[in-house]
């Protein structure tokens, strides 16, 4: 899959989301990703197969969100700079 942050992808077939980061932890691709519509809406996924699978380990989640946060930051320092 090629899926960058940034990218609008649907899901579910209706819904809309927005991907805010992406990170790699132990050879997995893992998305934040944000609905379009309703910004309270935010998924954690990570790639299986080709497919975006919805991630419900709070363990996890809680590993990630700083990695997310990480990327997130760098991304504003780019356009900060530019």
């Amino acid at each position: 899959m090629n899926i960058n942050i940034r990218d609008i992808i649907t899901l579910d077939g209706t819904n809309k989301y927005v991907v805010a980061s992406k990170v790699l932890y132990e050879e997995i691709n893992y998305y934040y990703l944000i609905n379009v519509n309703n910004l309270k809406d935010i998924l954690f996924c990570y790639e299986d197969n080709s497919e975006l699978v919805e991630l419900d380990n709070n363990e996890l989640i809680t590993k990630l969100l700083p990695l997310f946060y990480k990327e997130i930051r760098n991304i504003l320092n780019e356009y900060k700079e530019s």
